[in-house]
C-alpha cells in the first residue's frame, strides 16, 4: 500500500512540476508535511475546539474504562498509526527540501529526469537494503 500511496505522491510531484515548476513541488512537499505532522499530532483522538471539553473528556473516560489488553491494543494500533504519518512527514520534508532547493539552485523548469538522476541511485540503493524508514 505504501508504495501505490508513493506512486500517487510521485504522480501528484510530477503533475505539480509540469504545471508549476520546481516550486510547485516544494509546496506539495510543505502540503504532505503539514497535514503528516497534524494527523501525527492528533494521534488519532478526537478533534475539536476549546469549546468543547467534554468531548475530550468523554474520550478519556471511555479510555480509561477499558480493560488493560484493550488499551494495548490501542496503543499498538496508535503506534502504526502514527509511524505511517511520521513516514509521509518524511516524504513531505523530501519533496519540499528537492523542490524548494532546486528552485534556489536555479533549476527552475528544467527536465524531471534530472531528479531521478540526482537522487535516484540513493533511493534505489535504500530500497534494496530493505526499509528506507
Amino acid at each position: 500500500m505504501i508504495a501505490l500511496i508513493a506512486i500517487g505522491l510521485l504522480g501528484l510531484a510530477y503533475l505539480a512540476r509540469s504545471a508549476i515548476g520546481w516550486f510547485g513541488v516544494g509546496m506539495l512537499g510543505l502540503l504532505v508535511l503539514f497535514i503528516a505532522l497534524r494527523v501525527e499530532l492528533e494521534g488519532d483522538r478526537p478533534v475539536g475546539t476549546q469549546t468543547t471539553p467534554t468531548l475530550y473528556a468523554d474520550h478519556f473516560h471511555a479510555e480509561r474504562a477499558q480493560n488493560p489488553a484493550e488499551r494495548a491494543g490501542r496503543r499498538v494500533e496508535i503506534a502504526a498509526f502514527t509511524s505511517s504519518a511520521r513516514l509521509f512527514a518524511y516524504a513531505g520534508a523530501l519533496l519540499a527540501v528537492i523542490g524548494f532547493g532546486l528552485v534556489f539552485l536555479g533549476w527552475g523548469r528544467s527536465g524531471f529526469s534530472e531528479l531521478f538522476d540526482l537522487f535516484g541511485g540513493t533511493l534505489w540503493n535504500s530500497v534494496q537494503r530493505g526499509r528506507p524508514w
